[in-house]
Parts: structure tokens; sequence; C-alpha cells
């Protein structure tokens, strides 16, 4: 039985998606409107599990943290979330302003910094939290998880999460971003090649994995998610931190338990990671990674998802650039074109902040993608 023909009904609004009161980004802080909800043949939700599984969706899911096919979930609960402006959950609005320029986190008792012109937070280098990784206990505690507040708008985040989107716990800070902030980023990249330090390294990993566990054990058990979303940078602009065989020697082993941790409870797992880090995918697909979207301005995308197609591994891929002043035609033909391209790939649309902020060219393609994909993928069973 075959899937139910694209109709232009599924452009009809049926509902509308909440906003969000706090959003830090571009240099900025907003409120980021509702958006309309159609009246598409599956949830976004179900359509994001027939991609994670290996099938055909019903049409080409669209990443992305806002306006998008996914929803984050980054409670307050975790202070990490108030220290980096990054609270998506159902409690009430927080103004980040008031909170200051630096925010204390009691998780390994770290300062960050928030700076609006990168729309993130940093720990300010120069006295390192950590001056030697191989005493590591006499400096920090791994965090006490029972002392945070479970019930913290427990009703309210229930509610939150009733959304038909991916619902994905957001978790700040994974191996390599946590030793960064903890050493500085010096410090922390000579520890992973140091032999003198590599032991101590791996025993706070070891610490880290155990933590990581506890903390998606008992979020799953308590909440409706469906996917974990972490966070560690591996990369700058121009490439990686490490090599691909350092990866593989301190980072992998671990990397594959949290994955597990995940993957044990049902979930699936997203990396984030900044930076131009393509040549470390094979790293994340040894890992058991479910999904890397990085940045398209300093990766190649395509290559990635026409190299990795065979692979469990989803890709996201950016637009291409769309002239000003294209009529509804060329927009139409390069949304075409897109679909035609990765149609056999597994991938995930990350049209980014220009389909987000009403250019309506953008808004055009983000459409004909979806009309396109749907026509395409409705004959698979």
């Amino acid at each position: 039985m075959t899937r139910s023909a694209f109709s232009e009904d599924e452009f009809k609004v049926v509902g509308m998606y909440p906003g969000i009161e706090k959003f830090a980004v571009l240099g900025a802080q907003f409120t980021v409107p509702e958006s309309p909800k159609y009246n598409r043949p599956i949830t976004q939700r179900e359509n994001w599990k027939l991609l994670l599984e290996g099938k055909k969706p019903f049409w080409i899911p669209e990443t992305g943290w806002i306006f998008c096919d996914q929803v984050q979930f980054r409670p307050r609960l975790n202070p990490d979330n108030v220290a980096n402006h990054q609270i998506f959950d159902g409690g009430p609005s927080i103004d980040y302003d008031a909170l200051g320029k630096v925010v204390h986190s009691s998780w390994f008792n770290l300062d960050w910094e928030w700076d609006y012109a990168i729309s993130g937070a940093s720990v300010r280098p120069g006295n390192p939290k950590v001056p030697d990784i191989n005493h590591w206990e006499d400096y920090i505690s791994i965090p006490d998880l029972d002392e945070l507040d479970w019930k913290l708008y427990k009703k309210e985040n229930d509610e939150y999460l009733k959304i038909d989107k991916l619902r994905e716990l957001g978790i700040q800070m994974s191996l390599w971003e946590r030793l960064m902030c903890l050493m500085d980023v010096d410090n922390a990249a000579i520890a992973l090649v140091d032999e003198d330090q590599q032991e101590g390294v791996h025993r706070f990993f070891d610490k880290l994995c155990e933590f990581y566990d506890d903390y998606i054990g008992r979020m799953a058990e308590l909440y409706d998610i469906d996917c974990i979303y972490l966070h560690d940078d591996w990369g700058h602009q121009r490439g990686a931190f490490f090599s691909i065989n350092t990866a593989r020697e301190m980072l992998l082993p671990y990397m594959k338990r949290i994955v597990e941790s995940a993957h044990q409870r049902g979930l699936y797992f997203e990396q984030h990671s900044c930076g131009k880090v393509e040549s470390l995918v094979p790293v994340m697909i040894e890992a058991g990674v479910d999904m890397w979207c990085g940045q398209p301005e300093i990766n190649d995308q395509d290559m990635l998802a026409q190299k990795y197609k065979d692979e469990p591994i989803v890709i996201g891929v950016g637009n291409p650039p769309i002239p000003s002043g294209a009529s509804d035609e060329e927009v139409k033909k390069l949304a075409h074109d897109w679909v035609q391209r990765y149609k056999d790939c597994h991938v995930a649309a990350e049209f980014g902040f220009a389909a987000n902020f009403g250019e309506s060219a953008y808004q055009k393609f983000r459409n004909y993608v979806y009309e396109e994909s749907r026509k395409v993928f409705q004959d698979y069973e």
C-alpha cells in the first residue's frame, strides 16, 4: 500500500506552535513568534523517527532550534543551561540580562561569561579550574544529581513536551568541551596527546560517562523525550582541534558509552559539533551517532551526504544561495534540484536563519522542498 499522494491541503494551517519568549542569538535577545502548524499526513515527530530508523520519511525533515521539525528541551533544572542562556522548557520566562554577564554554574563550580557577538558563553581562560588533570579530584568533584530539584516545573514541562515534533534533550558540555572549560583550550589539547597526562584524562572521562548516563536515565524516566542532543565542539573555523587518531584513542570509547546511554533507553542521539570537523565524521559513525548537522559555511555537506549515504548517520545539508529577486519558478527549480540531489541520501534540511526570519525567497524554497520531497517519497511503503 502506497502513501497518500501530495495535496495542497497539506499547507492548510490547522493550529499554531508556541513561540519562545527569550531567545538569544545574532547579538540580541528577542521573542520568537508563534509558527503555523500545517495539515501534514503524519506528525513531524513520526516523520523524524522514520528517517532516524533508516526508512524513507514522508518528506525531508528540517532541523534546527526554532521554526523547524524539532523542539529543544533544556530545563532550568540543569544549571549549565541557565549559565549558557539556553533555557527551553515550560517554566516562566527568564530575563537573562538580569542574571548579569557572568553566571555561575554549580556543576564543576564554573563561571560562564556570555558574549552576544557569538551567541554563546565560555569560561574566561587564564586561571584554569584544573591545573593538573592527573589530580583533577583535588580541584573538582562530579556533580551530585540528587541535589537537583527534579520536580521543578514538572507539570509545565510535561505540557511543553506534548508538541508533535522530535523532542530533544539538549546537554551542554560533553567530553572535549568539558575538558576545555576546566583546563583552558591549550592545556586540554596537550593533555589529549601527552602520555604523562592521558591516564588522568581517561579517568576523568570515565566518571563523566557515569554522570551523563545517570542524567540521561533520570530525564528519560521523567519525561517523554525522543533524542539526546549533546554539545561537543570538536573544531574551529579552519579545522579540527585534534587528529582522527587522537579522537579515536581519547574520545571514541567514551562517546560510544554516552551514545549507548541514549540507545538503551530507546532514544536517538544527535551530536552537536561546531567547527570544520568533516574529517571526524568517521569517529561519529563509529560511536553510533544518529545525526550531525554541522556548519554549512565551513563543512562540505554535499560531499558528506554523498559519501555517507549508506551509513546510518543523518547529515544536515544547507540550502543553496538563492539570487535576490528570484522568480517563483526559479526558486521551485532550485528546490527540485536540491531534492533530486539528496533523495537517496540520509539527510536533514538545515536551512537556518535565512528561512527562519522571513526572507520570502527562502520561505518559498523551504515550502517547495517539502512539496518536492513529499512527491518523491510518496510511492514508498
